[in-house]
């Protein structure tokens, strides 16, 4: 075989491999904690990207951590996880019953009115240090088809007039992770190499 067919193999071959399905970060673009009750309804600019999240409930009001994820030009996921690692357990009550929560978010911008966004995902007892790793694949493909950010937000089940005392805790890490549907580039590929792999297999058959 001559070098211009060597290099038209290995070309060929190159565009047959599928591109595999590798599990990437979503990218968050904002996390804060929204205060619920009055007279705050509020958002906490204490709580920023980076910083740690409260979920915790006051006899006055509610603090419920909320992030934003932005999937750029994904159109579709084959897999999706949320991640929220839980440190330090608040208050004298025990152990925090969290509610997790996850949707769409229309504009990409945390406010007062995203205090009710998502469905409840998992409900989980955290009593601190735990990580929960929670499968959000069809929430994700959801928000994906109404062209939305998706969006997750915790919360402690005791309402705040039944307690003393505050209760809840801070979660330090939020995080989504996804596998891409490979898109019908990838196919398109595929079928180029195969084309490119008979032509080359073709040339040689008549060369020798």
């Amino acid at each position: 075989m001559n070098t211009i067919n060597k290099l038209v193999s290995i070309a060929a071959l190159s565009a047959l491999l599928p591109a595999t399905a590798m599990a990437v970060p979503v990218p968050l673009i904002d996390n804060q904690v929204i205060i619920d009750n009055a007279p705050f309804y509020s958002i906490g600019a204490e709580d920023r990207l980076g910083s740690g999240n409260l979920a915790l409930n006051h006899p006055g009001f509610i603090d419920i951590p909320y992030a934003i994820f932005d999937l750029g030009s994904i159109s579709s996921v084959s897999s999706a996880v949320l991640t929220w690692s839980f440190g330090s357990l608040f208050g004298s009550s025990g152990p925090a019953e969290i509610t997790g929560y996850a949707g769409n978010d229309a504009d990409g911008i945390i406010s007062v009115s995203d205090r009710f966004m998502g469905i409840a995902a998992d409900t989980f007892t955290y009593s601190g240090g735990e990580i929960r790793n929670l499968d959000v694949t069809s929430l994700v493909n959801a928000s994906l088809l109404s062209g939305q950010y998706f969006a997750t937000r915790a919360e402690v089940t005791i309402a705040p007039d039944k307690l003393s005392d505050y209760h809840g805790g801070q979660f330090v890490t939020v995080s989504l992770e996804i596998t891409p549907v490979p898109e019908p580039e990838t196919y398109a590929m595929l079928l180029a190499g195969l084309g490119i792999l008979g032509f080359s297999i073709r040339r040689r058959k008549e060369e020798v």
